[in-house]
């Protein structure tokens, strides 16, 4: 099948062929040519859809809430602010948003909060991490 094929003009292109095809058959009286010419052409048509949808190719976008880098009192407790996820095709996939939390507010470091989601067709977002550092103020 070509990509962005004119059918319109296949039709066209199709009618004329079997007016004369047609034409030639019943001149010559010639049935198995009058066959093979009539697959060849189903085939020929056969390759144009009207109503190809295109495919999703665009991955999702993933958007921090809040800072990117956050400072985290040792001993204090750490509640991330969350990520949100859309996508041109799925919409909003928030829901979707797989999140990796490894800080411990109780030992001092840093940590990385990292934020991936997949749409529908499979398509990946860039990764987004958010930075959080536990210390001692």
């Amino acid at each position: 099948m070509q990509e962005n094929c004119n059918c319109k003009v296949r039709s066209t292109k199709f009618r004329k062929f079997i007016v004369v095809t047609i034409r030639f058959i019943f001149m010559k009286r010639t049935f198995s040519i009058f066959c093979g010419i009539l697959f060849i052409c189903l085939s020929f048509w056969a390759g144009c859809k009207k109503n190809d949808t295109p495919k999703d190719i665009t991955p999702p976008v993933i958007s921090l809430n809040g800072s990117s880098q956050v400072y985290v009192e040792k001993g204090t407790s750490y509640t991330d602010a969350g990520a949100t996820a859309t996508d041109n095709v799925d919409g909003v996939i928030t829901d979707k948003i797989v999140v990796t939390n490894l800080v411990d507010a109780n030992v001092e470091g840093t940590y990385y909060v990292k934020y991936n989601v997949s749409d529908e067709a499979g398509n990946k977002a860039t990764e987004v991490v958010r930075t959080v550092i536990v210390k001692i103020f």
